[in-house]
């Protein structure tokens, strides 16, 4: 069976659709807002699911979310195109900035979550006013896919936003204690592994402070000379991949790396590389040789294998949050409540 890669379905992008929400003002760029901050959750508060990029694979997926949520407490509202499927879309790029849109300019919606990523956020960037947006502050979160929707937002609004699970993975415990502890309890956390199952390595020691941005390689890579493009001057930038060859992941950082943002960027941290393994392993680099490569040489502070990406288990990053990285101990410490009591 053919595995599909992000790379696999970016190539398929092609413009040409209305821009029914499109806000001139804020398209011009709206460059290094200060984070604005959602006010914290609670229980019995409404939280919206929508789904902007991939359809669902398993028609049980949204009921399962519903639950899930339920059981932290809070009433949902179920957009309306969750449970389509219209090639590998939810629905057309109209509709699903329409769902989104809606559920941003529902006041009584307290958080919007996503059912699964897959690809199509790009696609409906254009559509999507970011003054309505930027003036409903909310708690936005999900991860692949949903990372250029996310960096977006931040970028263009200044709101923090949640690099964390969609409704069809990592809906669990050790996961949602994190956005319980900054969203619910306003917390300040320290993300460092707590699972065996990855082990984090420092490449280039030190520490340093910024403000995250990050997610998938592949999306965020994708932004490059778009106008949704993230600021990348002194942030600190996280990285995570799934299914994609080690000359796959060398091709893209050598984009990152020739666009200048490795030296722009005050740190590093790179997640979870899941089955990024070559085919051919007598004639190729493993992604921790090409990882060494790139950033061995580096003059910022570095780490890999951090708990976040697409992996079970995984942090809940704030993405225009401002934050201590220290590579040496492999950690990444909040210096800001990411919420307002």
């Amino acid at each position: 069976m053919k595995k599909w890669s992000r790379r696999s379905v970016l190539g398929l992008f092609s413009a040409g659709f209305a821009f029914p929400y499109v806000s001139l003002s804020i398209q011009e760029g709206n460059k290094n807002n200060p984070s604005r901050l959602a006010s914290a959750l609670k229980k019995g508060d409404l939280v919206g699911v929508c789904a902007p990029a991939g359809g669902i694979k398993d028609p049980n997926e949204p009921n399962q979310f519903m639950k899930d949520l339920n059981e932290q407490g809070f009433r949902v509202k179920m957009g309306k195109n969750v449970s389509k499927r219209l090639g590998y879309f939810s629905s057309s790029d109209t509709e699903r900035a329409k769902e989104f849109m809606d559920l941003v300019a529902d006041q009584e919606v307290k958080a919007v979550f996503f059912i699964r990523g897959g690809w199509g956020c790009a696609r409906i960037l254009p559509l999507i006013d970011f003054d309505v947006i930027a003036s409903n502050p909310k708690i936005y979160m999900g991860f692949s896919d949903i990372s250029s929707l996310l960096n977006a937002i931040t970028e263009r609004t200044g709101i923090v936003t949640f690099h964390g699970p969609n409704g069809n993975a990592s809906w669990n415990e050790r996961s949602i204690s994190y956005l319980r502890k900054m969203a619910w309890e306003s917390e300040m956390c320290m993300f460092q592994n707590l699972s065996e199952d990855l082990l984090p390595k420092t490449i280039v020691p030190g520490s340093t402070e910024g403000r995250l941005i990050g997610g998938n390689l592949t999306v965020l890579t994708a932004m490059i000379g778009t106008a949704y493009e993230p600021a990348w001057e002194g942030k600190i930038l996280f990285l995570e991949e799934v299914h994609e060859e080690p000359y796959r992941i060398d091709r893209m950082l050598t984009q990152l790396e020739q666009h200048g943002v490795f030296k722009q960027i005050k740190g590093l941290v790179l997640g979870a590389f899941r089955d990024c393994v070559p085919e051919e392993k007598s004639r190729a680099f493993s992604v921790e040789e090409v990882f060494d490569q790139h950033f061995k040489q580096l003059d910022i502070p570095v780490y890999s294998n951090a708990q976040f990406g697409h992996v079970v288990n995984k942090f809940i990053l704030p993405i225009g949050s401002k934050v201590l990285l220290d590579s040496s101990h492999c950690s990444i410490q909040m210096l800001e409540k990411v919420v307002t009591k």
